[in-house]
């Protein structure tokens, strides 16, 4: 094969859910032998639930559970061993497919053979374990392929995303980021295989991740440092839904999307791309293709400037479970600039997003995902000045574009605590 030419290039995704046991990965494979040609950069996230397993791992041994996360980590490594089991069609090749992830179950015990860490470290040691679930599964994708005669290259994603040290939300040094991606368009055509979620902070070296869902963020910086033609991200939904179908059942799919819109329903939590995803694409007209794993044969849904700006499908978004803060002044005197300056500071700070606020003379209250082990660190920074209070397990809802006669069906039964609204556009938080 000769040279590969940039705008050959295609980047395509691979979430949890198609890579969960054996079967979804020879379905993967299959996938890349019938539609990726040229030059190819296959973007990996975590097998199944592994990151949550990893997440739960994290906080045993912050708690000083430590049989706890022994047990967690032990479920995660049996069941990578069973897909490995399961894939293999020889002991020569279970042995490699072994081979590749064992030293990345060795890092995962000897962390937990450490001291427990201060609690003010925890984010940095998130990103140390729970990023190692996307090494884990892109390696076994790997191996697999190359079985299977799919000749690849294995890439760790934290040699070429470059970040900074916001740990579980890194942002990413895109000079240094588009200066180590680019040399990947020299060479010959070929498929690479790289992790989704994580990166390397540029100073300590350290792993860093880039915050819940991050792989089609990673996914977008590839397409925009190698001037892909298109970036497919494969679900188990057929595309684009105007609803979670799994809430919802008349849940639709919407075939096409500009940019804008898209862009919309990725800030106000639609799950299905990660909200950075598209402004990297959207920057250099680059074709988001959202397609069904499960059914490969249909088209999908498609994001791009060409599409009909006019067109504003009605669509329903909610984020759960998320806590509803509010504060007040001691004294009852006004919230003003400098309360402000404070709450926004430690937001900063903790890398937490607010998704929606409302502010009145004597309170502001704002809505944020339930996290403890940020919400925590939030009220004990602001209690000393301010009086706090919180409610968890709540939803928010955003809904776009609706009628009325919809909108009051919808809520029927629920509680709302906040409610906002502007043009064709209404948030509440739900109890």
């Amino acid at each position: 094969m000769g040279a590969a030419d940039p705008k050959t290039t295609s980047i395509y995704k691979f979430g949890g859910a198609s890579v969960c046991d054996a079967p979804s990965i020879q379905n993967v494979a299959s996938i890349v032998e019938r539609y990726a040609h040229g030059h190819v950069v296959l973007v990996v996230s975590a097998m199944g639930k592994s990151t949550n397993r990893l997440e739960q791992v994290v906080r045993f041994w912050f708690d000083g559970q430590r049989p706890e996360a022994a047990e967690q980590a032990g479920m995660l490594r049996d069941y990578h061993h069973d897909i490995i089991a399961n894939l293999a069609e020889n002991s020569a090749s279970k042995r490699k497919l072994m081979a590749g992830v064992e030293p990345y179950f060795s890092q995962l015990f000897g962390f937990l053979s450490e001291p427990t860490p201060p609690v003010a470290s925890y984010n940095r040691r998130y990103d140390q374990l729970v990023g190692l679930g996307e090494l884990i599964s892109s390696r076994i994708l790997s191996d697999y392929l190359q079985l299977r005669g799919i000749d690849n290259q294995w890439l760790d994603a934290r040699e070429w995303v470059v970040t900074n040290n916001t740990y579980r939300d890194a942002r990413v040094d895109w000079e240094a980021t588009r200066a180590a991606i680019g040399t990947l368009n020299s060479g010959e055509d070929k498929c690479r295989v790289v992790q989704g979620f994580i990166g390397r902070d540029v100073v300590s070296g350290d792993s860093t991740t880039l915050g819940r869902e991050g792989s089609d963020y990673t996914a977008a910086i590839f397409a925009h440092c190698l001037d892909a033609g298109e970036l497919t991200i494969w679900k188990d939904v057929p595309g684009v839904m105007d609803a979670d179908p799994r809430r919802f059942p008349f849940a639709r799919l919407i075939s096409e999307l500009p940019y804008d819109e898209a862009v919309e329903m990725t800030y106000y939590g639609a799950s299905v791309i990660h909200p950075k995803t598209i402004k990297p694409l959207q920057n250099k007209g680059i074709k988001l293709r959202v397609r069904s794993f499960l059914r490969p044969e249909l088209p999908g849904t498609l994001i791009h400037e060409g599409a009909e700006s006019g067109q504003r499908s009605p669509y329903i978004i909610v984020k759960s479970p998320q806590a509803l803060i509010t504060v007040r002044t001691r004294d009852f005197s006004f919230v003003a600039e400098e309360h402000l300056r404070l709450i926004y500071s430690e937001l900063y700070r903790l890398g937490i997003k607010v998704h929606l606020m409302q502010q009145t003379a004597l309170s502001f209250r704002f809505c944020v995902d339930d996290d403890p082990y940020k919400v925590g660190p939030l009220l004990e920074a602001l209690s000393p000045m301010l009086e706090t209070e919180w409610e968890g397990g709540l939803d928010l809802w955003t809904l776009r574009h609706q009628s009325d006669r919809t909108e009051k069906g919808l809520l029927s039964g629920r509680k709302i605590l906040v409610e906002q609204r502007a043009t064709q556009l209404v948030q509440l938080v739900l109890k």
